[in-house]
């Protein structure tokens, strides 16, 4: 079953990190503080005060994870993301597959590779030590990209995978005899 730790394996510790975009990149949160307030002061001037209003209410549902922490938590049960306005626990058994992106990961409930992957899938922010995510999402989903359909491989199963896709690769590139 995928997401659910071998019976012989002791369960993992719950793992919990934090991540506050605005404290880690007080540039950006500067640029981008005096766009939307110079958003909203135009909004307010050629639109209103009532449209200035929903023009806040908008950036505020937008930019809510930029301007306040995200907790996240690992642990048995599943994942859980706690962006202050809305927390959201997902189980284990919900995913199939993880992959990095520039800014995270993706934990994505489709066995293969998908346009849906970035609709369907949860994004997790790193924190500056993405190391311990990377081998907790190992532990329980089997390593990155290589898990095959619904079985939640482990590292032997995703060495002996890659062997496998390493053989029918060399066999595509080979010439065919004269």
């Amino acid at each position: 079953m995928p997401g659910s730790a071998p019976e012989n394996q002791t369960p993992l510790p719950p793992l919990r990190w934090s991540v506050h975009r605005l404290r880690e990149s007080p540039a950006k949160s500067l640029l981008a503080s005096f766009f939307v307030l110079a958003f909203i002061v135009f909004s307010v001037y050629a639109f209103g005060p009532l449209l200035a209003l929903v023009a806040v209410a908008v950036f505020a549902a937008a930019l809510n994870t930029w301007y306040l922490p995200v907790r996240y938590v690992l642990d048995r049960d599943g994942v859980t993301v706690d962006k202050r306005v809305f927390s959201y626990t997902y189980p284990w058994e919900q995913f199939r597959r993880w992959f990095r992106t520039s800014n995270g990961v993706v934990l994505s409930p489709f066995a293969r590779r998908t346009f849906l992957d970035t609709f369907r899938g949860v994004h997790l922010l790193l924190p500056a030590d993405p190391g311990p995510v990377f081998a907790y999402l190992a532990c329980r989903l089997g390593d990155e990209k290589l898990a095959p359909p619904h079985t939640g491989a482990r590292n032997a199963d995703a060495a002996a995978l890659l062997d496998t896709r390493e053989a029918t690769d060399k066999m595509d590139t080979e010439e065919p005899e004269s």
